[in-house]
């Protein structure tokens, strides 16, 4: 474990959970926790829950990791609640929760929350209203991050530049990705680029709100008026504008065919800023640790007049309406979302853990100063649309064309936008939109 804080937090007493009496009852059931953990993360929820079994004496869980992606993850859990087989307690992400609240599939926490010693306001507010309807509780944040900007320190001191700041506006970044932007062996052709440029959405999204843009109007019921709106195609332009104006991003498509992936390319520093998640912390760390990098973060740069912005991703425990032990079920998914287990978790740095005090502990502890810079981000953190809009990967598909069409085929980015967002509104009328 990388902090030396979490080993206090693993007392035999944190959280409401970890010290259930000797007289608890001793059931022998056993629950199924599903979730789409990779190797590494299976073996330290593995150690997570069994902390909740030597709390818990005669319940056994098991560990359901799905091999699968995200959307086929959905559609297993779905599938397994209409054929009245569900998992007793599974992990839910932020762009799964209209699709499972809409069917209501899942149990309300908030009624049960007293009982485990769950206090709503110990949990990060925006995160937390992901996975609320009203006053209902659908899932109980277990982790997130806001989307940042990671910088090559070398490359910056290199070049004699100031590192960026969490006030850092557009220009600002410009002008360095411009002065860092460079051909290092004199060959005619650039080989450090200032930045990277990325089609995916979750990637951009931010950058938009930074400009003062937004994908979809309030209430997500259309994107006409707000996806092609002044300062959304203003924004558009401007991010576009780094491989069709500025050159101080290489076009994706080139990227594709020679030069690898993006992090790749942040790894080798030949790229010196990148937008990233806390989910490529782990990543980073290995480079950093032997010495091969310096690693920064700040917040995402703002146009100039907007306020600062950026997207929150996040994931929850949830428990199925019809899960046969539900008292278990319920205990079992608060204990997941509480100190103790948030803390055994914080030691692979892939998430901010979800509870407030845990997540300050980790930003104190951390020498690096990353975990200070995600925090900071936080406050000025929005929920996704996709926490919102069950088709949100139907729009999410088409929004890269509206990239494409300015950077490939060169089309004016207001009339792309325009059609762009007819396009999406006809994708939102096929569907049922929540009421936020």
């Amino acid at each position: 474990m990388r902090f030396p804080w979490a080993a206090a937090l693993l007392s035999p007493c944190v959280g409401a959970l970890a010290c259930i009496p000797d007289h608890a009852p001793r059931d022998a059931v056993t629950l199924e926790l599903a979730n789409w953990a990779s190797y590494l993360e299976a073996g330290i929820e593995q150690v997570v829950l069994d902390s909740f079994m030597d709390a818990v004496p005669g319940v056994r869980v098991t560990q359901q990791s799905a091999g699968s992606g995200q959307a086929e993850y959905r559609e297993r859990m779905l599938t397994s609640i209409a054929a009245g087989a569900p998992p007793d307690v599974f992990l839910l992400d932020n762009i799964d929760v209209p699709a499972f609240t809409q069917r209501d599939v899942l149990l309300d926490l908030r009624p049960y929350l007293d009982r485990v010693g769950i206090t709503l306001d110990d949990y990060e507010p925006t995160v937390l209203d992901i996975f609320r309807r009203g006053a209902a509780v659908y899932a109980l944040p277990k982790g997130y991050t806001p989307m940042v900007l990671a910088f090559n320190k070398d490359l910056f001191d290199r070049a004699g530049l100031a590192y960026p700041q969490d006030d850092w506006t557009w220009e600002d970044f410009r002008r360095a990705a411009a002065a860092l932007t460079r051909d290092t062996d004199g060959d005619g052709t650039v080989d450090q680029w200032g930045t990277v440029f990325d089609r995916r959405v979750f990637l951009w999204n931010s950058w938009i709100l930074a400009g003062g843009g937004d994908l979809l109007c309030p209430g997500g019921r259309r994107a006409t008026g707000c996806l092609d709106s002044p300062a959304t195609v203003a924004a558009i332009s401007w991010y576009t504008g780094w491989v069709t104006q500025d050159r101080i991003a290489p076009r994706f498509h080139t990227l594709r065919r020679s030069l690898g992936d993006n992090l790749r390319l942040f790894y080798t520093g030949r790229v010196a800023m990148i937008t990233a998640g806390h989910f490529w912390v782990p990543n980073f760390l290995p480079y950093v640790l032997e010495g091969r990098l310096r690693i920064g973060f700040a917040e995402i740069p703002h146009r100039a007049g907007a306020s600062p912005a950026t997207v929150i991703y996040a994931s929850g425990l949830a428990v199925p309406a019809g899960a046969p032990h539900r008292r278990h079920s319920v205990r079992l998914a608060a204990f997941l979302a509480d100190s103790l287990a948030l803390a055994i978790r914080a030691g692979a740095r892939l998430e901010l853990p979800s509870r407030s005090a845990v997540a300050q502990h980790m930003a104190e502890a951390d020498t690096l100063g990353w975990e200070a810079v995600f925090r900071r981000a936080t406050a000025h953190g929005r929920a996704p649309w996709g926490a919102r809009i069950a088709q949100w990967r139907e729009i999410e598909a088409v929004l890269p064309d509206l990239i494409d069409r300015i950077t490939l085929r060169g089309e004016d980015p207001a009339a792309a936008a325009r059609e762009m967002a007819r396009a999406v509104d006809r994708i939102l009328a096929r569907h049922e939109v929540e009421t936020p």
